[in-house]
């Protein structure tokens, strides 16, 4: 007997509900963040807030939507907002809400089209219909109605914790660093929270590998709240997470900083609180800023001054850093190191070259150092891979470039350093300001190494582990670099 065809089911309530639980806040919060963030990529250079007796209420002056665009809103994670197109969660919006509203009324302008909508969750199903329009949206936007339901969010609905949230999570918009310049909760604009006591501010504006960064980094006299201490990245005018950098300046509660890279939205997760790591992109992003922030706080004098320790501590980093830089020379690990630091070390790598035997791949970040095949001069300025600007290469069997491997003198290797930070829970970490990887010695596990006089495995397994976190797979290269370590100590 033929089988016939089944739809698959959907639970709606269960399906918002997880959707909702992918991000770091509340349910209000997520109302207020992704509706905020749908009228930023509507490009909307005012929006206005209103709230009142539990409704809240949201209208923009972006572009609107067109019918299909209207259509599609109404389905879950619809198809014509693709995720990283904008800053909102794709295809979200207020329905991250509608199972906790008792309605959602939306009205939309655009050039050839004006609709409305009011939207309820029955049972376990989210309904709409189109409702006739009222004109709420006076000439081109979008306008959007929740009815709050829940006791507990009607009570936390003031203007006070709307303000709070668009501080927190919008405060690049409000400071008037994008295209929406004027921000309005029941009629009035919306301060932005800006540092008092302002002691010394360093503004930026830069390119770096083809993207702009800029923003500002401020020391100020009075301490700041927690959620704006330190650097805050930003992402099409959305902070999107607190980043020192792996950089520790003395009383880093008071420091403030911006950082507006909103190249970043390639490489942000769903939720878009926080980044993928592992992305080269974000690693670039992180060592680039880790420079720029370690030589201020320099400049200004608001590094910690390294502990000193005992002279065989010392004696030992130098040890372990001339064993493993040995590893780095092989081919299979040749790129690790360089990917991170910039010191000097001779190692063999891949140049374009048609007389080559190998294949490489172009890849974003280059350098151009001396000779390399047989002088100082013959060679010169053949470009690899790097931290610069420009287009590098490295070897790569699947790739289409013909290379050649030489020998020559590139920024790679490792250093290590020591800082005693009992409150970092950490056992190890990369300094991309001083391009050193940093032993925590106030972590215990350095203290009962030390006491046991096991410290150089604790220290060569802390660099090592910190290296290959930078792989994509980590776990898989840690025997094969053991291995090779142990097999050229014994020689």
């Amino acid at each position: 007997m033929r089988e016939e065809w089944k739809d698959t089911k959907v639970n709606f309530l269960k399906l918002i509900t997880d959707l909702r639980d992918q991000f770091p806040y509340d349910p209000l919060t997520s109302l207020i963040v992704e509706t905020f963030a749908n009228s930023l990529d509507a490009k909307a250079k005012s929006v206005e807030i209103r709230i009142k007796d539990g409704l809240y209420q949201i209208l923009d002056d972006g572009k609107g939507m067109n019918e299909a665009e209207f259509g599609d809103y109404h389905n879950i994670a619809s198809l014509t907002k693709e995720k990283g197109s904008g800053i909102g969660f794709a295809g979200v919006g207020a329905k991250i809400y509608l199972d906790k509203a008792a309605y959602t009324l939306t009205e939309t302008k655009s050039a050839g089209f004006n609709g409305a909508s009011y939207w309820i969750f029955s049972d376990t199903t989210p309904k709409w219909k189109t409702v006739p329009v009222e004109n709420r949206v006076p000439r081109r936007g979008t306008m959007i109605e929740v009815k709050i339901r829940n006791s507990d969010d009607r009570n936390k609905l003031s203007e006070q914790f709307v303000a709070s949230v668009l501080r927190r999570h919008y405060n690049a918009v409000l400071l008037g660093y994008y295209r929406t310049k004027r921000v309005l909760l029941n009629g009035r604009e919306v301060v932005p929270w800006e540092p008092s006591n302002v002691e010394i501010r360093k503004n930026f504006d830069f390119y770096y590998s083809g993207h702009r960064i800029g923003g500002f980094f401020v020391k100020s006299a009075k301490e700041i709240p927690d959620n704006f201490q330190g650097p805050n990245i930003v992402v099409h005018g959305k902070t999107i997470q607190q980043h020192w950098f792996k950089q520790y300046p003395v009383y880093p509660e008071f420091f403030n900083g911006m950082i507006m890279a909103d190249y970043l939205i390639s490489v942000l997760t769903t939720s878009k609180a926080q980044f993928d790591y592992t992305s080269g992109y974000w690693r670039r992003f992180h060592a680039k800023m880790g420079r720029f922030l370690s030589d201020w706080l320099t400049e200004i004098d608001a590094k910690p001054k390294p502990p000193k320790l005992p002279t065989e501590l010392n004696d030992l980093a130098r040890a372990v850093e001339q064993s493993i830089n040995e590893v780095l020379k092989s081919p299979e690990f040749i790129n690790i190191a360089q990917n991170i630091f910039q010191n000097i070390m001779r190692r063999t790598v891949a140049i374009p070259s048609t007389k080559g035997d190998v294949l490489g791949s172009e890849i974003e970040g280059t350098q151009r150092t001396r000779g390399t095949m047989g002088g100082e001069e013959e060679g010169k300025g053949v470009p690899t891979s790097g931290d610069e600007e420009g287009i590098g290469l490295v070897e790569d069997e699947t790739g289409v470039t013909p290379a050649e491997r030489v020998r020559r003198r590139v920024r790679g290797g490792v250093k290590i350093g020591y800082d005693d930070k009992p409150d970092i829970l950490m056992e190890g970490w990369i300094d991309p300001g001083q391009q050193v990887i940093i032993i925590n010695t106030g972590y215990p596990s350095f203290k009962v190494a030390y006491g046991m006089q096991a410290e150089h495995y604790h220290i060569l397994r802390c660099v090592t582990d910190t290296l290959l976190q930078e792989l994509d797979q980590p776990d898989k290269q840690r025997a094969s670099f053991y291995a090779k370590w142990f097999k050229l100590q014994s020689k």
